[in-house]
């Protein structure tokens, strides 16, 4: 992951300048609802949505493909120098999406929104996919482990870092939720399902 103390906000401030665009970050793992929700909120606002994944193609910034685990493998560098080309472009509020969020220069970032979702119903998502084995146990162990929000909150700081349970909720609703907090921002709540597993007695079935 790279974050400040990769870059520095020093360093995107000087390559940006202060950008008159914002950026709405909505992150989470896979199965959480990601891209549905952003062609939602894109509608709702009205804003240019971004695929962080279309984004990395789009721009040669897939180095190579990991066979055994099912999945591209970003240059993170050159992903870091398409999304600051991409963000100099924008002149407007967008809507940026996808896993590698927290890369977005914190200049030029509004809200970081990431999805939770119950470890067993992401499995039953990812399943559904048909995710392998492999693929389903390793994403469905970063969400218990909370990867994604740990990586925003070191990113952007916990008062950027909105955590929304998708759980429950279809992408209209998630959505609904996104452009309620917009109108009136509110102290984000955390899921810790590791702590909830683990009361449970479960939580070895989750983690390698």
């Amino acid at each position: 992951m790279l974050n400040g103390d990769s870059y520095g906000s020093a360093f995107y401030e000087l390559c940006l300048g202060t950008p008159s665009m914002t950026a709405i970050l909505i992150g989470g793992s896979p199965g959480t609802g990601k891209s549905e929700v952003a062609e939602v909120l894109g509608i709702r606002l009205k804003a240019e949505v971004i695929s962080m994944s279309d984004l990395a193609r789009r721009n040669g910034c897939i180095s190579a493909r990991d066979d055994a685990r099912d999945t591209d493998i970003i240059d993170e560098d050159c992903l870091v120098g398409a999304i600051m080309d991409e963000v100099e472009t924008k002149r407007h509020r967008i809507i940026v999406e996808g896993h590698y969020i927290d890369l977005v220069p914190y200049s030029s970032m509004e809200h970081a929104f990431i999805l939770r979702t119950h470890p067993d119903t992401l499995r039953e998502r990812l399943l559904a996919r048909g995710y392998s084995k492999e693929k389903i146990l390793e994403n469905v162990e970063a969400e218990v482990i909370g990867v994604c929000q740990m990586d925003a909150i070191e990113a952007f700081g916990e008062d950027k870092v909105f955590e929304i349970d998708t759980t429950d909720l279809n992408p209209l609703q998630v959505a609904d939720v996104i452009v309620e907090f917009l109108k009136s921002p509110a102290h984000s709540p955390r899921y810790d399902w590791m702590e909830l597993l683990e009361n449970e007695g479960r939580l070895d079935e989750f983690l390698s």
